[in-house]
């Protein structure tokens, strides 16, 4: 059986540029971020048919996300699953034969929040976590226009994302979890992609140092964006670090400090002792701040028609699989309680 790996952390940590590193290796594959491996299993298990299993994959397929991988599945591909696994990993094995490669992994930054459901569903699975100085993360982050809404957001999500990460991943078997650093991975390339291929059990190739991206006619980000896509950069940014010094006010840098200060010195990234404690006024002003402009930011969205039908096609499934649920049966007489 495949031995799945799984690329996480924080968003904007690097994660994209260690799968892309990924995909050059002749034995491994990655498609798109999947994200509904979470949401799917809880909403809808496991098929106890192959019935269920073919609506199940085919829910998967039509999910907006996994649509843009363009899987040509048959139902006969799903006969005798009888789990959400199952299906998954023959989905995953079918992006895997079309991109001519004997491995598959996946990389979905938030992920990293879903350690301990993921070694249920897949017990000999790996995870990479790759973590970087979170004010660098915070930097790039605010400029999505994604998810943290505020500087003081930023810096609380990333610090409860790696938290989760380095706890979870602490737990796991030996060879199932590998930290690393995006910092070192720009700095020494090779020696780090030898121990990430070492960590895989993978031959060291050279191909991994240059990035091999998700073809475009794959990425949902093409497809959102249209001309304004442009891929990551084809070669390892090696300067590509340390900007929050230039980029980030005294203000600011004193905000993430009193925030995430103590995870970033845990870390070993430097310090400006500039940390000072926030008030719990403080701290509701930017959540309020981070909701409504999160809400705003959704509702924008929805303008888009991948939005669109990614929020009716997921609520649709629900609704249905909701109202084919057998009704409890009926009680005739009460319950007896303690005998007769």
């Amino acid at each position: 059986m495949t031995r799945p790996f799984f690329v996480v952390g924080c968003p904007r940590s690097g994660t994209t540029l260690l799968r892309d590193l990924l995909r050059s290796h002749p034995h491994l594959t990655t498609p798109p971020e999947s994200h509904f491996i979470p949401r799917f299993y809880r909403a809808f298990g496991d098929p106890s048919s192959d019935e269920e299993a073919w609506q199940l994959a085919r829910r998967i397929l039509k999910n907006p996300r996994v649509s843009y991988w363009k899987i040509a599945a048959e139902e006969r591909e799903f006969a005798g699953c009888r789990s959400f696994q199952e299906v998954t990993r023959r989905l995953f094995a079918l992006w895997a034969r079309g991109e001519g490669k004997p491995r598959w992994g996946d990389k979905t930054p938030h992920y990293v929040l879903e350690i301990p459901l993921f070694i249920r569903l897949f017990p000999e699975a790996q995870f990479i976590h790759i973590i970087r100085d979170g004010r660098d993360v915070a930097l790039s982050w605010l400029r999505t226009r994604f998810e943290p809404r505020n500087l003081y957001m930023a810096a609380r999500m990333w610090k409860e994302m790696v938290t989760q990460g380095r706890r979870d991943g602490a737990l796991l078997a030996a060879g199932a979890y590998l930290e690393l650093r995006y910092e070192t991975l720009l700095a020494t390339p090779e020696d780090t992609m030898r121990r990430v291929c070492e960590f895989l059990g993978e031959p060291y190739d050279a191909a991994v140092l240059s990035p091999h991206h998700i073809p475009r006619e794959h990425s949902r980000r093409s497809a959102v964006l249209g001309e304004r896509y442009q891929p990551s950069s084809a070669t390892i940014l090696q300067d590509n670090a340390g900007k929050w010094r230039a980029g980030m006010s005294l203000g600011q840098r004193t905000l993430f400090e009193s925030v995430a200060g103590d995870l970033l010195g845990e870390l070993g990234y430097p310090l400006e002792g500039l940390a000072k404690p926030l008030g719990r006024g403080h701290k509701m002003l930017f959540e309020a701040d981070h909701r409504l402009r999160f809400l705003a930011g959704t509702l924008r969205k929805l303008r888009r028609p991948y939005y669109r039908r990614a929020a009716v096609s997921f609520g649709w499934a629900i609704l249905r699989r909701f109202l084919r649920r057998p009704a409890p049966a009926r009680r005739t007489a009460p319950d007896k309680v303690g005998g007769e």
